[in-house]
């Protein structure tokens, strides 16, 4: 019943007295339409009106008895997007497995109606959304990059909530939907096509014409669950459909460890569904969304995806105006620079690129074009599309070009003196208004845009690697830039696509200061005597997506020993030496001749070389390590929000979750820290007392003041 694409809390707006749903009687071929437009919505998010007009509606047609019914969406490239995440706020248990009901209600009696209905699907139609076009007989779909179907609730730690769970393994087989459910996947057009969901796709000019011919010529059908044998075996065949269910369970908690309850849940709804009839299907359903949502786990996802949506705003508080941006320039084609060019060419922006040589430049542009081919293969983009992507990248050794960009990002190497120099090249060309962007993860703006002739139009852009796939980008504001700049380089983010947090200026900002941090940690306990994979496999088995030296070995151990020393040495701390020791002896990454690990292939085997450069144990190994591990982490944000680095909790979990790969059940870190403040407390407290004061607690977790309001 829920998406995570939707729009979080907003203020209450004045009551709009026009209907979200309208029925609409029969044309001249006998068709009537339901239109849903939620008035106050720009994406038609489920909320109690809408479900109550939705129901007034379906009730209205089945008086009427028309020959078919259409159901569209009265918003241009928008069907509907699941469910308004503020109704699950301070509700309790029993009303959201009531409003769940509720739901199923409605759509039973869609699903029920005597003539046939056809789902005109023109935009997202993502949990609730799909939940009603899967209600419906047929479903067409607008042939639209911006058509997306799929059942998403377990991103939120929650399940599908309105016959999700029912409806579709009878329509696309038992396999089909438990990949979709468990994974949450969206599916493009094309690629929904192939899996059954839809029925067809047409040009969206003719989209309601599409759906009016089916409502008109088609009969009412029966789901047969599947398309081939061995899919409807799998769905209505009990042997085959236990195994299928075993299978499933056994790969969920291998992939979630047992944290994330949601999977396991929705799989129990299918099983029940199929084993003993969709109304024991729909009653299990019901029951597990109203525990899920009330649930630790369930409350943190959807708090983080509440927080994301709030951030498309909340990331310009406090800013000035942003500039219009048409062209970017980028400076720089390695891997993360030809992932900025082509996540800018993807977002529309024209896109001229630099690097020292012919020779480079082709390969950073081969790069965006393997990029762009990729996705267009997953159902990212359309075929054509993606040419036009790619054709909007233009490059050369040179900046001819650069003078009419309006923001240039430059990912060269980092150092700071190359940066300076890129810098003073930049500022010959570009017009006075456009603003430079340094791709940094830990370098200080301040220090970088020192000699610049407008150091007030610098800023910081932190990307992820890999950039295609990362969600955030991390601005970093330095104290003397333009409020109009930061703004600007917020608004590209958002352009983008991605989620933009705005940090102070310093060392390693809040990202890179914080998890180098934690991987300081990490070599002080390797130091004691913890050994190389238990450190790595208390993290991973805790919840984060990989140990922090594997992590080390990922992204080179001298970038990595570059930000570590720029942060130890901003707190006054002394840098640990065994990532020197390890690149002296030639060990400098995964890729460059091992790390922490030696490789083989795919095996990965601990480098018996670290103990030996260590020496002996200086303590007892002992201990929670991924405890002391995570709460070092915490700590750190903490003292981040403390020093003002950020400027609020809400941007510290999304840099810590999007960026860094914080176990997202926990919510972030400072969610966390209000959920287990007084644990966190004494078990920093304790380890500051045996392993130095670097891990005392910082005054605001000793505050006891919450970071959220509840």
């Amino acid at each position: 019943m829920i998406a995570s694409s939707l729009s979080a809390e907003r203020v209450a707006p004045v009551a709009d007295p026009r209907p979200s749903v309208t029925f609409i009687p029969a044309d001249a071929a006998g068709v009537a339409r339901i239109v849903i437009d939620r008035p106050d919505d720009r994406v038609n998010a489920i909320d109690l009106r809408l479900m109550q007009d939705l129901a007034a509606a379906i009730a209205a047609s089945r008086d009427a008895r028309p020959r078919g019914l259409v159901i569209a969406s009265g918003k241009a490239d928008q069907f509907v997007a699941g469910a308004d995440l503020s109704l699950l706020r301070g509700t309790s248990q029993a009303d959201i497995e009531k409003a769940s009901r509720s739901m199923q209600r409605v759509l039973d009696d869609l699903a029920a109606l005597p003539f046939v209905t056809v789902a005109a699907i023109n935009g997202p139609a993502l949990g609730g959304g799909l939940e009603i076009a899967l209600a419906c007989d047929y479903r067409i779909a607008a042939d639209s990059p911006n058509v997306r179907v799929g059942l998403t609730e377990t991103r939120l730690g929650l399940i599908p909530a309105a016959g999700g769970t029912q409806r579709l393994p009878r329509l696309i087989g038992l396999p089909r939907a438990l990949d979709m459910i468990l994974t949450a996947r969206q599916l493009a057009p094309k690629r929904a096509l192939r899996a059954g969901v839809v029925d067809e796709i047409v040009h969206p000019a003719v989209l309601l014409r599409a759906a009016t011919d089916h409502a008109m010529r088609d009969a009412k059908r029966r789901s047969k669950g599947g398309a081939t044998a061995i899919e409807r075996a799998a769905t209505n065949f009990a042997p085959a459909r236990a195994f299928a269910l075993r299978q499933a369970r056994s790969r969920t908690l291998a992939e979630t460890k047992g944290r994330y309850p949601a999977p396991l849940a929705a799989i129990d709804a299918v099983a029940i569904g199929l084993a003993k009839g969709i109304a024991a299907g729909l009653d299990a359903e019901a029951r597990a969304f109203g525990e899920l949502a009330v649930g630790e786990t369930g409350r943190s996802l959807t708090a983080l995806v509440m927080l994301t949506l709030r951030q498309r705003k909340a990331a310009l508080e406090g800013l000035g105006k942003p500039r219009a941006i048409a062209n970017v320039g980028v400076v720089g084609l390695g891997f993360m620079g030809s992932g900025i060019a082509q996540a800018a060419a993807s977002s529309g922006l024209r896109v001229r690129a630099r690097d020292r040589d012919a020779a480079a430049v082709a390969k950073g542009l081969s790069t965006i074009r393997e990029l762009t081919t990729d996705a267009a293969k997953k159902g990212v983009f359309e075929r054509r599309e993606a040419a036009r992507i790619v054709g909007r990248v233009s490059g050369g050794s040179d900046l001819a070009g650069f003078r009419g960009a309006d923001l240039v990002i430059e990912a060269v190497f980092e150092e700071i003196a190359t940066k300076r120099r890129v810098i003073a090249e930049l500022e010959q060309v570009l017009r006075p208004e456009a603003v430079i962007a340094s791709n940094t993860s830990a370098l200080p703006i301040s220090e970088i845009a020192r000699e610049a002739r407008s150091p007030e139009r610098i800023v910081g852009m932190h990307f992820f690697s890999p950039v295609h796939k990362m969600p955030l980008i991390e601005v970093v504001r330095p104290a003397g830039a333009d409020a109009d700049a930061v703004a600007t380089a917020v608004a590209a983010a958002t352009l983008l696509g991605k989620t933009p947090i705005v940090v102070g200026d310093g060392p390693g900002f809040y990202t890179t200061r914080v998890l180098s941090t934690m991987i300081g940690e990490a070599f002080a306990m390797l130091a004691e005597g913890d050994s190389i994979e238990a450190i790595d496999r208390a993290m991973t088995s805790f919840g984060w997506p990989v140990g922090p030296l594997q992590l080390v070995d990922e992204v080179g151990l001298e970038v990595a020993g570059h930000a570590g020393e720029t942060v130890s040495k901003a707190r006054g701390l002394t840098a640990p030496s065994i990532v020197n020791a390890l690149v002296a002896e030639g060990f400098k990454g995964k890729h460059k001749g091992g790390g922490f690990y030696r490789y083989d292939g795919r095996r990965r085997m601990p480098n018996p070389r670290v103990r030996e450069l260590l020496g002996a144990p200086t303590h007892p190994a002992a201990g929670d390590i991924a405890e002391r591990l995570t709460l070092t982490f915490v700590n750190e944000a903490a003292r981040c929000l403390d020093e003002g680095v950020l400027r609020s909790p809400a941007e510290g979990d999304l840099g810590a979750v999007l960026g860094l790969g914080f176990p997202p059940f926990l919510g972030g870190p400072f969610r966390y820290a209000d959920a287990e403040r007084q644990r966190i407390v004494t078990a920093l407290e304790r380890l500051a007392a045996s392993r130095g004061d670097r891990l005392a607690p910082t005054e605001s977790l000793r505050s006891r003041r919450p970071f959220f309001s509840l």
